[in-house]
């Protein structure tokens, strides 16, 4: 077996990767800000080069997906103009690759800050018969800023103080699923999400606000729904009679650290409306200097600003397998998008009778059904929003057609075994991820996915 060290790059190798990623940032915000096509492409470029640094570091599947995209752009000599809509979805997916950097930038400084733990601990606190609710609702809104990283500090702040294993203690467990299910419900709504980001960019007929707006609601329904009823397995579960830990944390620090996420929030949301961005953009242009404001506030009492920027620089790589994936399974799915419409298949499916409902409900199934079988939800978000996207369903329905993707890939993570929140629940539950994914989170995503239909068919029938 290898050691880690042998993954890490040379010091001068992290900081080229360091230096490439800030250039593409500039790049791309600079280009999409000016409409200079040209520095947009070049941030493609810079993207590629990037993920070629870090190949020994990138997880199997990344690379795999790498090497699929790099075939996909071989084959489009195939067929004619598929090479331009290629080239796009590289720029799109270069989006991507970047959102996922400066989520890893924003995590560095708020994951050590005393009062994002003291918020966490609040949550923690809370008598047992609300407890799974309460760490739901609020990470649900911590997860804005934290991302996946708000399962593993649940994890940290719920191990005993005295060393014991609680790896099968069902409360804990009850502790991390909740902070699970959080993180993947803002994926709904959230237009910092990636999933909102390849939704809004394959159905461009979508009008993100209302939405947004709708898909909150949504959300909000669920978290209620779900704090009454958990649907936890014996395994995963608080008992009632469980005592209530003495008071920690501060209802104070919470309602800073969710204020913090509301601004965050708000200063996306007001950069698309007055610039006209879109979301993905406006989300890469905020969280880097939400991130350095945050910093410059920490105060004289953390480590020197210098070392703490450099830090924080350094861990925009910390997602580098999910970036080098979502970029890799934009054109992926662009690929595959070009095959189809260049197949005899393609009139059935641009036709008026796939712009139907039980098309939307189909889609709705078979996005979390394709990551329950191990298909990164990506692949079949994208593939999904770039085949109906441009079709009569994309343009008569587009925002029925966005919550089902919306919808969809939050489901998709639930019983996906191998995204990321399954494997670090398992890891932290000490079970293999496709108990989480397939048996802990069966009935959720069940219950989740009948309210989804509802809704949905209420939108379709209303014209969305």
């Amino acid at each position: 077996m290898r050691q880690a060290a042998d993954l890490s790059l040379p010091q001068g190798g992290a900081e080229f990767g360091v230096l490439l990623q800030c250039l593409l940032l500039v790049a791309l915000i600079v280009g999409a800000l000016t409409g200079v096509s040209g520095l947009v492409e070049f941030a493609a470029v810079l993207a590629v080069l990037w993920v070629a640094t870090q190949w020994v570091r990138l997880i199997p599947m990344a690379r795999l997906f790498v090497g699929l995209a790099i075939a996909s752009l071989a084959a489009a000599a195939l067929l004619p103009d598929a090479l331009p809509r290629l080239v796009t979805a590289a720029v799109q997916g270069t989006g991507f690759a970047a959102l996922m950097m400066v989520l890893g930038l924003l995590r560095q400084p708020v994951k050590r800050a005393a009062v994002t733990r003291a918020a966490a601990e609040y949550l923690l606190s809370i008598s047992p018969r609300w407890r799974y609710g309460s760490l739901l609702t609020g990470t649900q809104f911590m997860a804005l800023m934290f991302n996946v990283g708000i399962i593993p500090m649940v994890g940290d702040l719920t191990e005993p103080e005295d060393g014991r294993d609680a790896r099968h203690d069902p409360a804990r467990r009850a502790m991390v699923m909740a902070a699970m299910r959080g993180a993947a419900l803002v994926t709904i709504w959230s237009p910092m999400s990636l999933g909102f980001a390849i939704v809004t960019a394959g159905v461009p007929t979508v009008a993100p606000l209302p939405l947004i707006a709708l898909a909150f609601a949504f959300t909000l329904f669920l978290l209620a729904l779900s704090s009454l009823l958990p649907m936890l397995p014996n395994e995963a579960r608080i008992p009632r009679d469980a005592s209530t830990p003495a008071a920690a944390g501060s209802a104070r620090a919470l309602l800073l650290v969710l204020g913090a996420s509301a601004l965050l929030l708000t200063l996306t949301m007001a950069l698309h409306v007055v610039m006209g961005l879109g979301f993905t953009l406006c989300a890469v242009v905020t969280i880097p200097a939400f991130a350095f404001i945050w910093l410059a506030c920490e105060g004289a009492a953390a480590a020197p600003l210098a070392g703490r920027l450099r830090d924080a620089l350094f861990a925009m790589a910390d997602l580098r397998s999910e970036a080098a994936l979502f970029l890799a399974a934009n054109v992926i799915g662009a690929g595959l998008s070009v095959a189809i419409q260049a197949s005899p298949l393609w009139p059935l499916l641009a036709a008026p009778g796939f712009a139907s409902l039980p098309t939307l409900l189909a889609c709705l199934l078979l996005i979390p059904l394709a990551a329950a079988l191990y298909l990164p939800n990506s692949v079949m978000v994208v593939l999904t929003a770039q085949i109906f996207g441009p079709t009569l369903l994309g343009q008569v329905h587009p925002l029925a057609l966005g919550l089902t993707l919306c919808i969809g890939w939050a489901l998709a993570i639930c019983v996906n075994p191998i995204s990321a929140m399954s494997l670090i629940t398992a890891r932290l539950g000490d079970v293999p991820a496709s108990r989480v994914a397939h048996r802990w989170n069966a009935q959720f995503t069940a219950v989740a996915m009948a309210c989804a239909v509802v809704l949905i068919s209420a939108v379709y029938a209303a014209g969305g």
